[in-house]
């Protein structure tokens, strides 16, 4: 995100505690749904509305659980590492860092050697 209009989105998006809470709770370990709503004491369809607005500008990845004896369940951890707010001539400027995925350091590790 660069221009000021994606600056403004991303404030707004992060002015609300619900969406800020979830990025907390699931920046170590991944949670259901259900999981964040009972620890944020806050409904499911608020937890995937604001689930649905962080997932939209990546600030959290969704993956599927699968269990052998029940229906399979996404959980949903947190993506965003660093978030910087520069003011410029011309307005903000946002910067995001994203957590690397296992898998993307994996590979940077193979190719670098």
């Amino acid at each position: 995100m660069s221009d000021g209009s994606d600056a403004a989105t991303l404030a707004d998006l992060l002015a609300d505690d619900c969406a800020r809470h979830i990025l907390i709770e699931t920046k170590n370990d991944p949670c259901s749904a259900s999981e964040l709503s009972t620890r944020l004491d806050t409904s499911e369809p608020t937890i995937y509305r604001r689930l649905e607005r962080l997932r939209k500008h990546d600030l959290v990845s969704e993956e599927i659980r699968p269990v052998t004896d029940g229906k399979n369940y996404k959980v949903y951890q947190a993506q965003i590492h660093r978030l910087t707010l520069e003011l410029t001539n011309e307005g903000f400027e946002s910067t995001v860092s994203r957590r690397e995925q296992m898998a993307d350091r994996f590979t940077r590790f193979v190719e670098n050697r």
